[in-house]
């Protein structure tokens, strides 16, 4: 299954919604994969170890199975989650790119690639659903950044 939606950050014709800059957005997707438990539901241990300034190879114990994934940074620009195959996890990807049509008016586009353990066929109201959880929790994690950067006291003009 692959799909992608957009979520807006910035309302420019919202002034009683704070306005986040590019980088308070991009350590805002940075911590979505080193402090996975803002974010995760469900989340046990977890354990970070960074191949280098731009990669991060996870694994994280959630409810009943493992999940290994490597985190590729592009400095402002995007984060790509692969998740490794395994024989209870099948694998897939996740892209979270920063758009910027005009300056400040921010989105983040959420660009899926998910696989199955088994075969499903092509077209499934279980596909429906998991992009509709999938939306639900990018919403979220826009969310979690903009009352995690509020809390921290950081400049949101």
């Amino acid at each position: 299954m692959q799909f992608d939606h957009v979520v807006q950050v910035n309302d420019l014709t919202d002034q009683s919604i704070a306005t986040l800059t590019r980088k308070q957005l991009w350590e805002g997707l940075v911590s979505r994969a080193t402090a996975p438990e803002h974010y995760v539901i469900g989340l046990g241990q977890y354990e970070l170890d960074w191949q280098d300034d731009k990669r991060l190879k996870r694994s994280l114990e959630l409810p009943g199975l493992m999940v290994e994934d490597l985190v590729t940074f592009q400095e402002e620009e995007s984060v790509h989650y692969e998740i490794l195959p395994t024989a209870t996890v099948p694998g897939g990807n996740l892209t979270m790119t920063i758009e910027e049509p005009e300056p400040e008016s921010l989105f983040v586009r959420f660009s899926y690639c998910a696989r199955y353990v088994d075969e499903i066929g092509e077209e499934l109201p279980y596909d429906l659903f998991v992009q509709q959880a999938y939306v639900a929790a990018d919403i979220d994690t826009i969310q979690i950044i903009r009352n995690r950067t509020i809390e921290h006291g950081a400049n949101t003009q």
